[in-house]
């Protein structure tokens, strides 16, 4: 046993409300470092504002600079976009992924990309389910149309003739229509 895993396992023994489980320990210092090393990263800020632009002619928003998604190719105002790895999630489970995790954090410009924030939480989806970004997008718009109330999802789907007895049903008639293209 190293020194880390015994005073891992110290820390549960004297604090088993904050660390039950060993998982618990791991994932407070994931989120530590990811404060501390990633939340106000120079490399990250200075990504972000070497991308912004200029909006396009027909922009009729108020944004007056932002980058273009490296996701989706479109330009999104600064307050929307975020500084995402090129190389998705590194995990830490144990001893031996941190000095990675920490290396991942301390990312350089080649591994960062600007990103529309919507557009990084799909991609986020896409590797945690191990699925292509496109297939996560017409996941993600299938959650959020079932997330609806019962009787708006019903009158939905009897719009377009599909059944909406119980939920995996509803569920599946969903599918059908956003892989259809029709909502």
């Amino acid at each position: 046993m190293t020194r880390l895993e015994a005073h891992i396992q110290k820390l549960m023994k004297m604090y088993p409300d904050l660390f039950p489980t060993e998982a618990k320990f791991w994932s407070y210092l994931r989120g530590a470092l990811r404060r501390s090393l990633w939340s106000k990263s120079p490399m990250k800020l200075r990504a972000k504002q070497a991308s912004a632009i200029p909006p396009p002619p027909d922009y009729k928003g108020r944004g007056k600079k932002g980058p273009i998604c490296a996701l989706t190719g479109e330009w999104v105002m600064t307050s929307k976009a975020e500084v995402d790895h090129k190389e998705g999630h590194k995990s830490l489970l144990c001893e031996d992924d941190i000095i990675p995790y920490i290396i991942h954090l301390l990312a350089t410009s080649d591994e960062l990309q600007v990103v529309d924030k919507e557009a990084h939480k799909i991609k986020s989806y896409a590797e945690r389910m191990g699925i292509s970004f496109e297939q996560a997008v017409i996941e993600k718009r299938i959650i959020e149309l079932t997330k609806l109330p019962v009787k708006e999802l019903q009158e939905l789907l009897a719009k377009h003739n599909k059944p909406s007895n119980n939920a995996s049903v509803r569920k599946q008639s969903v599918r059908e229509l956003v892989e259809e293209g029709k909502i």
